[in-house]
């Protein structure tokens, strides 16, 4: 039976089965292009440089390979390049490929050789993919490699630096043993960081990312002014995974959130979002001004409080619960107008620091330690206690100072420890005047603590031994 179809018809059919027999012919003639060099220079249009013999097609997506030791410093001239891949084999000598605008496909780049093998094109990220050192080094250029919203992985053992600014990249994943080196000093940007290569990953630039998640590694923020934005998905480091933030971060919505075993040191300040320390690793807050860090929380692990200058560690409430750990490196590194809660297990370390705060929260047995002498701890407002709990005190010494209202009624068991956490004194602490117990083995300490009124001086001298 014949089809009788209009003459225009029939033009539009015979162009869509055009296209579609194009596009296999494409499909059917993309190949794999092995570089040997044999075409005496280095040009990627020079039919004798690849085997079998013949220049690749431009933008046909080929898979191409380097190989051997001839003619390595290559160049992918007349225009721009689209290709499926670029693979180094174990064979291959340091290559350098420069010239035309390079955009790579699904295939990515890997390098099989233990030389370093360098990229200087502007690159393009044609699809999701992975850069594999599975050997030796890659290196790029100071071109840009624009990512187009697309997915990137850098993996291998080797190192990966990328030299040019990286912008616009969906997921960025850093795998692998190798380390990974980003030294543009303009905007990083990508929705997703997942870093959870073994090695250093150096950022150079100012980084902008809804969510980073560093689980492993060390990394390196080194940008002086901004180093780290996160938004809703905010900053969270865990695993083993330490960090160092030289410039200022801003957490964003979902806050700077850390369950690491490693240390995190933020030398810069704290823009804003909160701050939840999960971990068993220590993080300093360590900038010369204040942080803007909404509500701080120290479920576990320590806190080095050394903010510098004229500003504070903090700018919100300070809560420290079971295992949590807080301590003072310097004065006034909480805010005077701000709460400090100290829950079950918690521990509080002045460090011959002062602090004064607007009010104290103790909900269940709690450490204070005053280190070696001449620690201050005020609180103008007032002392909140829980009835029954067990206050341990530790290296208390003349001149140091617990300030504060009276907090009533409840009965608080107070006791007094040396440095290597003996009890010497204990009493109880009810309202007013406290009195230490019994000492222990002999009087090794005489004072008193009272508060009472509306500003009370708790104080308590320890005697020399006879």
């Amino acid at each position: 039976m014949a089809w009788n179809f209009p003459l225009v018809t029939r033009f539009r059919i015979g162009a869509r089965l055009g296209l579609l027999v194009a596009a296999l012919v494409n499909y059917c003639y993309s190949a794999t292009y092995t570089w040997d060099g044999g075409g005496g220079d280095g040009n990627w249009l020079t039919a004798g440089n690849w085997s079998p013999d013949g220049a690749p097609a431009r933008t046909a997506g080929h898979d191409l390979a380097f190989a051997g030791t001839l003619n390595t410093t290559t160049n992918a001239n007349n225009g721009g390049w689209s290709v499926n891949s670029l693979t180094f084999s174990n064979t291959a000598c340091a290559f350098t490929s420069g010239g035309g605008t390079l955009t790579i496909g699904a295939g990515g780049i890997t390098n099989n050789s233990t030389a370093t093998q360098t990229v200087n094109n502007q690159v393009s990220l044609g699809a999701n993919q992975t850069w594999n050192a599975a050997s030796g080094a890659i290196v790029t250029g100071t071109s840009q490699v624009g990512a187009g919203g697309r997915n990137l992985t850098l993996t291998g053992n080797g190192a990966i630096s990328i030299g040019g600014q990286v912008g616009n990249v969906g997921v960025l994943t850093l795998s692998g043993a190798g380390n990974r080196t980003f030294s543009n000093t303009n905007t990083f940007s990508a929705t997703t960081i997942n870093a959870s290569s073994t090695g250093t990953n150096t950022f150079a630039a100012q980084v902008n990312a809804t969510t980073i998640n560093l689980t492993s590694g060390n990394h390196l923020f080194t940008r002086t002014t901004t180093s780290a934005q996160a938004g809703n998905g905010g900053l969270n480091i865990s695993g083993n995974a330490s960090a160092t933030f030289s410039g200022n971060v801003a957490g964003g919505n979902g806050g700077i959130n850390i369950s690491s075993s490693g240390d995190i040191v933020f030398a810069a300040s704290i823009t804003g979002g909160s701050l939840t320390l999960n971990g068993t690793g220590t993080t300093t807050l360590a900038a010369n001004g204040s942080n803007n860090i909404s509500n701080t929380i120290v479920n576990s692990g320590t806190l080095i409080m050394d903010q510098s200058g004229s500003g504070h560690s903090i700018n919100g409430p300070l809560t420290v619960n079971n295992g949590g750990t807080v301590i003072f490196a310097g004065d006034g590194q909480v805010p005077h107008w701000q709460t400090v809660t100290l829950n079950e297990g918690s521990s509080l370390f002045l460090g011959d620091t002062a602090q004064t705060i607007q009010n104290l929260i103790i909900n269940g047995d709690s450490v204070i330690d005053f280190g070696s002498g001449g620690s201050q701890f005020n609180v103008s407002g007032s002392i909140t206690i829980a009835d029954n709990i067990t206050l341990t005190i530790v290296n208390w010494n003349e001149g140091d100072v617990f300030a504060g209202n009276n907090p009533g009624a409840p009965v608080v068991n107070v006791q007094y420890a040396d440095n290597d956490g003996t009890i010497y004194a204990s009493g109880t602490w009810g309202g007013g005047t406290i009195s230490p117990g019994a000492p222990i083995p002999e009087p090794a300490a005489a004072g008193f603590l009272l508060l009472g009124g509306s500003l009370a001086l708790v104080l308590l001298r320890r005697r020399p031994r006879r």
